[in-house]
This record gives C-alpha cells, structure tokens and sequence, in this order.
C-alpha cells in the first residue's frame, strides 16, 4: 500500500529518516530491510542481529529510529532500547514481538516510543514512518 511516505520524493534539501533494524532472525530482517527501501523519506542505516550490536551501531551511525524485537540472544529488545533511551533520549524506538503486549508488563513497554505485534507489524509501520517523518521534519 503506497502513502505519502513512498509516493513523493524526498526534498533534496531533506534528510530522510535514518533506521536501524534489529531482529535476531536474519530472514525476516532482510525482508524488513527490503520492505523500508520503498519508502522514499527513508534510508537504511544498518541492521543488527542482537541488542549488543544494536547498542554499538547506534552509537556509530546515528540513526534516528530503531526498529527492534524484543526477543533476541546476547541482549533483548527491551534492555537494549533501556540503554539506548538513557544515552539518545531523542531516539525514537519500535520495539516489536511475536506475543501481544499484554505479554509484557506495562513498565517494560513504556521506555518505547511504540510496540507493535510482529505479525501487523508492516501494516502498521507505514503510517508510524509517516509520524516520524513528519516529527522530524518539525524539529528542522
């Protein structure tokens, strides 16, 4: 489904939203990363299989949006987007997960800026995309 994140292109003096993906799952990673090239506003800064890589790139590449899941080895979603909040407090965060949020506590989720459940996830991230675009276009 196109939106107006996909059908205009970007402003040439505009910078697009940088992303970091993070998913354990390299399949499903590289086809999230696929999925996010068709957005016009938005460029790929790197993907992450871990939180530990996460935490690293981060700090590297600057991204301005991470979209994470939750369940991963070495560090989860969830501590991961802990850290990255206290040091980039600006970073917006999508933490995702194969379970519902009521799988979560509440307090778990808070430090996010949003959850979606993996299976409506790229469904639901054009109009996020289209919030963060249009944030960042106001912080300019």
């Amino acid at each position: 489904m196109l939106n107006a994140a996909t059908k205009t292109a970007p402003n040439t003096t505009e910078e697009k939203l940088s992303v970091l993906v993070v998913d354990d799952h390299r399949y499903f990673r590289e086809s999230l990363v696929s999925y996010l090239t068709d957005f016009l506003s938005v460029s790929i800064a790197g993907s992450a299989g871990n939180g530990v890589e996460a935490v690293a790139l981060v700090e590297k590449l600057k991204p301005l949006l991470v979209i994470m899941d939750i369940q991963m080895p070495e560090m989860d979603g969830v501590t991961a987007c802990g850290i990255l909040k206290a040091s980039h407090p600006d970073l917006r965060i999508v933490l995702y997960s194969m379970h519902s949020a009521d799988s979560f506590d509440k307090e778990i989720l808070d430090s996010a800026d949003s959850f979606v459940p993996k299976e409506r996830l790229f469904e639901e991230l054009s109009v996020l995309l289209e919030y963060f675009i249009s944030e960042k276009r106001i912080a300019l």
